[in-house]
């Protein structure tokens, strides 16, 4: 994608200014609240309650790593990208949608980092501009490396894109929910059950929990069971973790923003304590 394309792509067609990843979790909460109601994913019995729960660990956890590398200039929120995904997810069936920023939704953030840039696992791999994926090292820090479009030719360099597998050579998409699985490997997220592409079934709160029956969103897999976690300012011990924060003597705490003293590193934004919490983006980024 050219710059101006890249630009357009970012203000929109309204004109106005392109949003900002400081709005990105206010932007995205009507939608993706009422998605996970319709669609079991979160632990919570209400929009409201999801709004609460959504903004508190949307702002705390993931927003502080989009306004990073923002700043950096290697990521950036799509105006398009967030009408795109609105209108994905007031339709797409529950069982199609893999994770979050899946189908239209994985419009919502543009890469601007070229071929031979870092990125890094998680929010960091979204760095990586379009025709390029990030591809991780042993270390767990990686590259955007250059891929190859579905249906051309791989193997020898040529590397497909995330969503396909080199298949005999040639690029070809990984099976969505639904599809066949004998030749073809599933989307990142399914797996193969019976011979079809399967998404694993979510665990409401009381339900047994297993790698295949994830806990849906505000809810944690604890001794075989799905159990609430707990918010900033209620109480927490081992069988109930913070979701936002961390448990400081039985209460969940803000986390810590880098240069802070602490002793572990999910005490920390960053997630990275070496006396004091690491800065982000990471150490993949320096």
């Amino acid at each position: 994608m050219s710059f101006a394309a890249a630009l357009l792509a970012l203000i929109g067609c309204s004109g106005g200014p392109p949003p900002v990843a400081a709005d990105y979790c206010e932007r995205t909460v009507d939608d993706f609240c009422d998605y996970y109601l319709r669609c079991g994913r979160m632990a919570v019995d209400d929009v409201a309650t999801c709004h609460t729960v959504f903004l508190e660990r949307c702002n705390a956890v993931y927003e502080p790593r989009y306004r990073t590398l923002e700043e950096r200039g290697v990521l950036a929120l799509s105006a398009d990208g967030l009408d795109a995904c609105a209108e994905h997810l007031q339709t797409v069936a529950c069982d199609q949608q893999i994770g979050d920023l899946d189908g239209a939704c994985a419009q919502l953030w543009t890469g601007l980092t070229p071929a031979g840039g870092a990125c890094a696992p998680g929010v960091e791999s979204l760095v990586c501009a379009e025709g390029t994926t990030c591809v991780l090292g042993l270390d767990l820090c990686g590259s955007c490396e250059a891929t190859v479009a579905t249906g051309a030719t791989c193997g020898d360099g040529l590397r497909c894109q995330a969503a396909d597998s080199c298949l005999d050579g040639v690029c070809v998409a990984r099976g969505r929910p639904g599809d066949a699985c004998d030749v073809v490997p599933c989307a990142l997220g399914a797996r193969c059950v019976d011979n079809l592409c399967q998404v694993p079934d979510i665990a409401g709160l009381g339900d047994t929990c297993d790698a295949f029956h994830p806990c849906a969103y505000a809810s944690v897999c604890t001794g075989g069971t799905c159990n609430a976690v707990a918010w900033l300012g209620q109480s927490c011990d081992t069988t109930t973790p913070c979701g936002s924060g961390w448990c400081d003597a039985g209460t969940c705490a803000a986390l810590f923003d880098d240069g802070v003293s602490c002793e572990r590193g999910d005490q920390c934004v960053s997630g990275l304590c070496d006396g004091t919490c690491s800065a982000l983006p990471g150490v993949c980024f320096e």
